[in-house]
């Protein structure tokens, strides 16, 4: 079964269950398709290339970073946008290493819903 072309995947990969429900509650209500997953390696295992147009990614996760998971999903699909949230400043000083203009991709936790669908509605219009 296909996605018509108009409707957005979006995979999130959270370690807290409490912001993968929410998050995956709200942007299905918002019309995207969503995929939740709350250990990055089942996430990972579950991605594919051209599979989702942005993935929610938490930063600091158990298991796999998610620096690390990044640059994994990266070697996979180019393409996909990916948006980290974090509530630790300092993972993004790292990031800024390699990602020229990250504040354009992050939001900090706690997230109001408003700015999720702002970041994302954003992130998805100019990619």
């Amino acid at each position: 079964m296909s996605t018509p072309k108009n409707i957005k995947r979006i995979m999130i990969i959270d370690d807290d269950k409490d912001i993968t429900n929410l998050f995956s509650i709200f942007l299905e209500y918002n019309g995207y398709i969503v995929n939740a997953y709350n250990n990055p390696v089942e996430g990972f295992n579950n991605f594919g290339k051209n599979s989702y147009d942005l993935i929610i990614l938490d930063l600091k996760m158990p298991k796999m970073d998610g620096m690390t998971l990044y640059q994994k999903i990266k070697e996979i699909d180019n393409n996909v946008i990916i948006c980290f949230t974090t509530a630790d400043i300092n993972y993004i000083e790292d990031l800024r290493k390699g990602i020229i203009d990250i504040e354009k991709f992050v939001l900090y936790k706690p997230v109001l819903l408003k700015d999720l669908k702002n970041k994302i509605d954003w992130l998805l219009s100019r990619h």
